[in-house]
């Protein structure tokens, strides 16, 4: 099982980005940001487990606002909306952790 952890977020100026292009960008401004946990498994077996918990994981947060849960051919991803009150490292270290452990949970749940 693999966990990729990354941050997303929308551009507020496109005019300033140039999909198409070969040279490196200058970052712009961005916001609704999300931070994002991809849970990928490649064994069918184990992945059919996944999908089970990926469905009681959607009931236990239907209706919250902070989170959400994209299913994915190889597993899913968890979103989780980037809180403006918090310092931004702080929350992405939080986010980190919290990540790291749903991870070590899946693995006790699905085998590693």
């Amino acid at each position: 099982m693999e966990l990729f952890i990354s941050m997303k977020a929308e551009t507020i100026n496109k005019g300033i980005y140039f999909k198409e292009s070969n040279i490196m960008q200058m970052p712009t401004a961005q916001s609704a940001g999300f931070f994002v946990a991809e849970f990928r498994e490649a064994d069918e077996t184990k992945l059919k487990v996944m999908n089970r918990y990926v469905d009681i994981l959607k009931n236990k947060l239907f209706g919250d606002r902070e989170f959400f849960i994209e299913p994915t051919r190889l597993g899913f991803k968890l979103y989780k909306k980037v809180e403006d009150d918090i310092e931004y490292m702080e929350a992405w270290e939080g986010w980190v952790k919290f990540s790291r452990n749903l991870l070590k949970e899946l693995k006790e749940i699905v085998g590693d």
